[in-house]
This record gives structure tokens, C-alpha cells and sequence, in this order.
């Protein structure tokens, strides 16, 4: 999978879309920005130790040794926090591609209620609580995407194709990716990451022992992460498309960005939209190795 599609976002976007694309945005910034911070203070520390080193024989080290010996006490914590920060963006990632489908399913059923005709029966009392067609309309998305989030993403998928006719991925491996992550979300959440029978069939892993602490790892968020922005990137055209569904442009938002790999990565188009080289910064700092 191409690093690209780690910020790789849409020109235009349905509202759903962008609210998902500006949480990936936040969420993105806050894992990374410990290591972002913790590098430019190293730089500093190292142009003092440059700068004044031949004032002492053990260079810059003896004369700013409470400065070097915080970096290495500072190194240290950021280090013992990353398995914290991958299962952070893990949750992070999977919960907001939830929110995306419960929301843009809510759009559609505003934009053409007679989605809602079907054999699924809700009370008198549920219709009446609401004071509009999209209050209930996002209610009633609600809790269909929140009971098939317990049958697992598979489910989730099925509905769409049945209501919308859309599937909500094509690419069998970007969907395995994330079909895995919701299996892991739902172990930290539910299990505080202690590994069970129902993890182990989900994840297909002999090598897992029931009990044992399951480490999310770097590759399992940027795998959450990646899969779920491709998946929103290429679903949301098409069902704007469809339910002709209204759309935003993007280029102005913070989030924006034409793939900060790619063509004109960091250049015009990135600058134009008010990204900066700090979030570049930020992103390659969890992309790259």
C-alpha cells in the first residue's frame, strides 16, 4: 500500500467526508508531534554543544550536561508511550471510519427518505421523538451502523450494497486491513487488548496465546489508518455521485493535502492550503520508518 494514502485526501468532499478527513488530520498531528517537538529540541541541545564544546574537554555534554541528560530522560518516555500511540491511533482511526458510515449514511437518507421504506420497523414513539426527517434520519443510521458494527464490518458492508447499491470497498486487502483493525479496536476496547478465542479466530493467528497482552504495532495503525482513508477517498465520490449528495471543496481546509509524497508534495498546492513544513514534518515522522 502506498504511503501516500496516509494524507492523501479529495478535492471535494461530501460534509461527512471532511468531518472524518479533519478528526484523521487532528488525530494524525497528536500522535506525532511528541517526536516532532522532541526533535528540534535535540537540534538545539546539539548547535549548543557545537557551539560552546571546545569550552570544556568533555564538549558540549560538560557544559550543558542537565540539558543532555534531560534529552536522554525525555527520549526514554517518548519511547516507553509509542505502543500507547499506535493503539491511540488504532481506536482513533477505526472509530472515526464508524462515524463516517453512520454520518454519510445519515446524508443519503436525508436526500432521498424513501431509502427508509423498507421491512426494518422502528415505534411510533422512536419517529415522533425527533423533530425532523434528519434528526430521525441520523438517529435511524445510527443505530443500524451500531448494531452491525457488532456483527463486524462484513455486515456493514452487505447493508450498504443492499440500501445504497454501492459496496463500500472494492479492494479486497484494503478492506482485509481494516476488517482487521475493527477485530484489534474492539479487543482494546472490550478486553483492554488481552488476547481471546473470538480475537484469535477473527485474526487468524496460531501464534497468538489466549490471555497474553496484544501490542499494537506501528503497521497496525498505519494499515487502520491508510485503509481507511482509501476507503473513504474512493466511497464518498461515488455516493455523492449517486444521491447527488452536496460537496465542499477542500483545498482551503487544514486538512487538505494532494499527497505530501507525491506530485508537489510540500510545494505550491501544499502551501496554498495553509499546510505548513511542521505538519509535513509530522507525517513523514509516522509514515516513514
Amino acid at each position: 500500500m502506498s504511503k501516500d494514502h496516509m494524507t492523501k485526501t479529495p478535492t471535494r468532499t461530501t460534509k461527512s467526508a471532511a468531518r472524518f478527513f479533519a478528526q484523521q488530520g487532528r488525530d494524525l498531528t497528536h500522535i506525532a508531534s511528541a517526536e516532532v517537538i522532541f526533535k528540534r529540541y535535540g537540534v538545539l541541545i546539539d548547535a549548543l554543544g557545537e557551539t560552546f564544546g571546545h569550552l570544556s574537554p568533555d564538549g558540549g555534554e560538560g557544559i550543558f550536561s542537565h540539558l543532555y541528560a534531560e534529552r536522554r530522560n525525555i527520549r526514554k518516555m517518548i519511547d516507553d508511550t509509542i505502543p500507547v500511540r499506535w493503539e491511540f491511533g488504532l481506536t482513533r482511526s477505526v472509530d472515526s471510519y464508524l462515524v463516517y458510515v453512520s454520518d454519510i449514511l445519515t446524508e443519503t437518507l436525508v436526500t432521498r427518505p424513501e431509502i427508509l421504506k423498507s421491512q426494518e420497523q422502528v415505534s411510533l414513539e422512536d419517529v415522533f421523538r425527533h423533530k425532523s426527517l434528519e434528526e430521525f434520519a441520523q438517529w435511524a443510521a445510527e443505530e443500524r451502523v451500531s448494531h452491525l458494527s457488532y456483527k463486524g464490518l462484513d455486515a456493514i458492508g452487505q447493508y450498504f450494497e443492499k440500501r445504497l447499491g454501492l459496496k463500500l470497498c472494492d479492494e479486497e486487502s484494503t478492506w482485509v486491513n481494516l476488517k482487521k483493525a475493527v477485530s484489534i479496536r474492539n479487543l482494546v476496547v472490550h478486553r483492554r487488548g488481552i488476547i481471546d478465542d473470538k480475537f484469535k479466530r477473527q485474526a487468524g493467528d496460531g501464534g497468538l496465546v489466549k490471555g497474553e497482552l496484544y501490542a499494537v504495532t506501528r503497521e497496525d495503525y498505519l494499515n487502520a489508518t491508510k485503509s481507511a482513508m482509501k476507503i473513504v477517498n474512493n466511497f464518498d465520490s461515488r455516493v455523492a455521485d449517486k444521491f447527488q449528495l452536496q460537496t465542499f471543496d477542500a483545498l482551503k481546509e487544514f486538512w487538505y493535502s494532494p499527497g505530501r509524497w507525491g506530485d508537489g508534495g510540500g510545494g505550491p498546492a501544499a502551501s496554498s492550503t495553509g499546510l505548513g513544513e511542521g505538519e509535513m514534518q509530522v507525517s513523514r515522522t509516522v509514515a516513514e520508518p
